[in-house]
């Protein structure tokens, strides 16, 4: 898979940002997400100040939960599946090496955006990714990818 790649199309659903898709619960969070709706307040609108007028890329970091859990389950015998595949042992690096990735993309001097949490902005990022090509599996994943956008004013 490559890191970065254009995309053609942005998908845009109110779910995204409005607390409908935030607020699903989950396990341990029977309201969702708890970075709801401070998360959603502090990004901006994909249709506010014009940023649906760039060239869009997304930028791809993958990350093998297997095999981390795999490893996990060695190092803990004793833990469930659920306990290995906890984000909380895996999530920070994943975001901070593709945060890096993403900025190793972007030219300091020009007006290129970062969008790191895209579904914030009011993007369906599931059906954005299968547009260009790139299947996120939402359910119980073994690979998990994660993304973030830049967008691109072109001259």
């Amino acid at each position: 898979m490559r890191d970065i790649i254009p995309l053609q199309e942005i998908v845009y659903d109110i779910r995204a940002r409005d607390g409908t898709w935030c607020t699903l619960p989950y396990p341990d969070h029977p309201k969702g997400c708890p970075n709801f709706p401070d998360c959603v307040m502090a990004k901006p609108h994909i249709h506010s100040t014009n940023l649906l007028d760039r060239s869009w890329y997304a930028v791809l970091e993958e990350f093998d939960l297997k095999k981390h859990a795999e490893e996990m389950k060695k190092k803990h015998p004793n833990w469930s599946d659920r306990q290995c595949r906890n984000l909380l042992y895996w999530q920070n690096g994943v975001r901070s090496r593709l945060r890096k990735k993403t900025e190793s993309y972007i030219n300091p001097l020009s007006d290129d955006i970062i969008l790191e949490i895209p579904e914030a902005c009011g993007i369906n990022m599931i059906e954005t990714m299968s547009k260009a090509g790139i299947k996120i599996q939402t359910d119980h994943p073994d690979n998990v990818i994660k993304v973030m956008l830049i967008g691109r004013k072109e001259s």
